[in-house]
């Protein structure tokens, strides 16, 4: 019961992960791509290339051996952890707006911050949710 319960929530947080990766990949690229603005470019590329790195993960994950309820827990509590860094380092970013001597403005900082702490947030959200399942 146990190997099942984890094979289970291990497939349905594949499937999040990869529909969730997919749509940053789409939304994103479109506003790179199609923006004249520096700020939008900027979410768009932060949030396309967090989704590319999403689709790798759920990608590489899903042709791993599912590992029992207990590891995949702690796997899913590590993860938490992360995704509170990241909400907190976007948050930082667009508190903060450093414009890394001068190679970006602060507008565009402040989107990238705003595209890491959605991504960050979404994650949290896809990991917490799966824990409980566990």
């Amino acid at each position: 019961m146990d190997s099942e319960n984890a094979r289970l929530v291990a497939s349905q947080l594949g499937r999040a992960l990869a529909v969730w990766g997919g749509g940053s990949v789409v939304a994103g690229a479109i506003a790179a791509a199609t923006s004249s603005r520096p700020m939008v470019r900027a979410f768009g590329m932060q949030t396309a290339e967090w989704g590319a790195i999403d689709l790798a993960i759920a990608g590489v994950a899903s042709r791993l051996r599912t590992p029992t309820s207990s590891k995949l827990r702690k796997i899913l509590l590590v993860n938490v952890g992360l995704d509170v860094g990241y909400i907190l380092g976007g948050a930082y970013l667009v508190a903060r707006r450093p414009r890394f001597a001068g190679r970006i403005t602060a507008d565009v900082a402040r989107a990238n911050g705003v595209a890491v702490v959605i991504q960050g947030a979404a994650l949290l959200v896809l990991d917490t949710t799966h824990v409980r399942k566990l």
